[in-house]
């Protein structure tokens, strides 16, 4: 048993068992009081000492609340989460925080508990604490009139980003004369019902409930609502102390009966503790409801509550650890926010491309933040950066793209379509990653199949009935990008499992009218794996973090007709600089130029292969179109020298290619495939200066994601 309820229950033993029961059942109204105090948020910079006079500071200012409140004759105060304002401190300094801690929350028991004494005030604050064990739990004290500490609560569910603090285990309560019996919960423990009930079933009367948040995932109304939602299902007397905004007194019947109003503002109530439960329905009512809420419970069908690891938890992984998931919330109200503002300054600044690289970068270091989303949206604000505008030689006619019989033959010998006529079975192969022909459902249900769809400007995707030959499919899907309303749309997904060798085949047809694209469909990984694409544009990946393979159209500033020609875009550790000293997307294409058809279906597969030790440079890039391997990219292939932005094959006049090193660990490998069309205004009139159709429409169909060679669309025999 916790030494802190041990305490509690055998306060309750050694009552006189009148007093006991008066306990239960006498009329006794006290004056109740929850505070919002303004934000007193220690600067993360200041050493030990500094902070340590800034708590002094603090203290100073809590001290006149609590005096306020004794002014106006409360029995109890309750102060939010984080008393002392250490949280972003704790969470930059961790090196730090076991020699900050014991000496802050003395300095926090001692002068405020002084300070209730003198008011003949109970008293609850909250600090992250050392315990003796040596952990670091979240913790609730609970003082007496005396200002002597009763009992303390450690938080039993703390949020995701905090589990490397330790967890409480159990719901202590304290047996009061005057406030009944009392318990404590912090913050997030409130989104989890069971806590409140635990302590219901304690005996608790009353529960104070210092916090930075509220009862659910959601809006503040939601919020609000289930804090009410507490109270009256446990029907408990629910008291919230709220840092900023928030705090107030909820009764057993769910009514708010009071609101504290302004900084440092104090939501005071007179309540009966042990009254205000009259429940019931038509058949019976009860003074206090609790007398048929829990004999009504069927405990013996509960067990799952008890079940660390329910059938729900395998449908529902989480692909960030409570390590990263600590720092990356760490570091958002501090560094983070000044990082962000910074981006923000540059974008203002007119330093697009600089505030392009920043932005994306932040999605990477915040994932799944405030930060990261609000990055994602300035993204979409900002127009992308013009390649360089280093010469670029003049296309020549492109390559046959027709294959003949015997080409498609000779390729059917080796690739998993030629073992499934049609492709029907083919997505049950033991070698397919993904399988995607958009046959099933609709487009809101094709999102659920991905990892992250974009389709919120205008819709751009819808089906058609427009299918590859050979295809045994009705429908495909349609992108349609419109220049100042949309920039297309996009579809992710992230593989089950990182490969080190893949093969991306898909069917893509642009429209007669398709202009230049910026950016289009791409392979590759990131460690950690993610749920949607992340940025580093202009910035050369460290060889553990990223690879970037697209596979897209190169307009070659109008050089080649629209929709360009096919280029690999490659990010990875070993690329060169760009002309204009950033590492934008290393190009690599033929020559002469394969150009991209319009008004025809055209299949695409490329191939990607991972370095097999990170000192060797043995990686490989490859593609095929229309039966033909038109690129295959080794250590020793011929290359012409670097033009600024990329170079071609073969080349004369170079040297062998030294090779790919994608990555330096084996951490890194390929877990991602991105459908991409990405059309802007600034692209198209950089390789464009005339411009060029407003609405640019491509389809794909019949994507395989696999481990080894795919290979086109077999017939099915008639």
């Amino acid at each position: 048993m916790n030494c802190h309820r041990l305490i509690g229950t055998l306060a309750l033993l050694i009552l006189p068992a009148a007093l006991q029961a008066g306990l239960a059942s006498k009329t006794n109204t006290v004056r109740v009081a929850a505070c919002q105090t303004k934000p007193r948020t220690i600067n993360f910079r200041l050493d030990v000492a500094q902070a340590l006079n800034q708590v002094d500071r603090n203290l100073e200012e809590l001290e006149k609340i609590v005096d306020r409140a004794g002014d106006r004759k409360c029995d109890v105060l309750v102060l939010p989460e984080d008393t002392l304002g250490l949280l972003n401190w704790t969470g930059v300094n961790e090196a730090a925080e076991k020699q900050l801690l014991p000496q802050a929350n003395q300095r926090m028991l001692e002068r405020l508990g002084r300070a209730a004494s003198r008011k003949n005030m109970y008293l609850v604050v909250c600090s992250d604490h050392l315990e003796q064990d040596g952990g670091i739990y979240n913790t609730a004290f609970f003082l007496g009139r005396d200002g002597k500490e009763i009992g303390r609560y450690h938080k039993v569910c703390p949020v995701y980003h905090e589990l490397l603090r330790q967890r409480g285990n159990s719901f202590p309560v304290f047996p009061t004369r005057e406030l009944g019996t009392v318990g404590m919960l912090i913050c997030y423990d409130l989104v989890i019902p069971e806590t409140a009930r635990c302590l219901a079933l304690e005996g608790a009367d009353i529960i104070f409930f210092p916090t930075m948040g509220s009862a659910a995932i959601g809006d503040e109304e939601l919020g609000v609502q289930a804090l009410r939602v507490r109270a009256v299902e446990n029907f408990i007397w629910l008291v919230v102390a709220q840092r900023g905004n928030g705090a107030m007194i909820i009764s057993p019947q769910g009514n708010i009966v009071a609101k504290a109003e302004g900084p440092d503002g104090l939501a005071i109530a007179d309540i009966d503790p042990c009254g205000g439960r009259t429940g019931g329905d038509a058949m019976n009512s009860q003074r206090d409801m609790r007398a048929r809420l829990f004999r009504e419970r069927n405990p013996a069908a509960f067990g799952i509550l008890t079940d660390s690891n329910p059938p729900v938890l395998g449908k529902v992984p989480i692909d960030i650890s409570p390590q990263e998931s600590y720092r990356i919330a760490a570091r958002v109200l501090t560094t983070g926010e000044e990082q962000f503002r910074q981006a923000t300054a540059l974008a203002s600044a007119g330093q697009t491309n600089d505030a392009i690289a920043a932005f994306e970068k932040l999605r990477v270091e915040y994932r799944d933040s405030w930060i990261d989303a609000a990055a994602a949206q300035r993204l979409l604000e900002l127009r992308p950066l013009a390649a360089s505008t280093a010469p670029i030689p003049k296309a020549e006619p492109a390559a046959d793209p027709q294959a003949t019989k015997k080409d498609i033959a000779a390729l059917f010998q080796d690739g998993l379509a030629s073992r499934y006529p049609g492709d029907e079975g083919l997505e049950q192969d033991s070698h397919v990653l993904f399988h995607e022909n958009f046959e099933a459902g609709s487009v809101a249900e094709l999102g659920k199949r991905w990892t992250e769809m974009s389709n919120k400007d205008d819709e751009p995707m819808a089906f058609s009935s427009d299918v590859p030959p050979n295809s045994t499919g009705h429908r495909s899907l349609q992108i349609t990008a419109t220049l100042g309303k949309n920039t297309g749309g996009h579809l992710y997904k992230r593989l089950p499992n990182g490969v080190e060798k893949l093969h991306a085949r898909f069917y893509v047809k642009f429209a007669e009218d398709a202009g230049y694209t910026h950016h289009f469909v791409a392979v590759g990984g990131y460690n950690p794996p993610t749920n949607w694409p992340q940025g580093g544009a202009g910035e050369r990946p460290r060889g553990d973090d990223r690879i970037y393979i697209g596979i897209e159209p190169n307009g070659n500033y109008g050089r080649v007709p629209p929709p360009g020609a096919w280029s690999f875009y490659n990010y990875w550790q070993d690329m060169k600089i760009s002309a204009d000293g950033k590492y934008w997307g290393n190009a690599i294409s033929p020559e002469p130029p394969l150009q991209v058809p319009r008004g025809r279906w055209q299949w695409v597969e490329i191939m990607a292969k991972l370095n097999s030790a990170p000192d060797k440079a043995d990686g490989e890039l490859a593609l095929w179109l229309d039966g033909k391997q038109v690129m295959h990219v080794q250590q020793g292939t011929p290359r012409a020298p670097w033009n600024g932005m990329g170079f071609k094959l073969p080349g004369t006049g170079g040297e062998p290619f030294e090779g790919f090193r994608w990555r330096n660990t084996d951490k890194l490998k390929l877990n991602f495939f991105w459908l991409l069309d990405y059309v802007t205004e600034q692209s198209a009139h950089a390789n464009s200066p005339s411009g060029q159709n407003p609405v640019h429409r491509v389809w794909f169909d019949d994507i395989v994601v696999a481990t080894t060679y795919i290979g086109p669309i077999q017939p099915k025999p008639h």
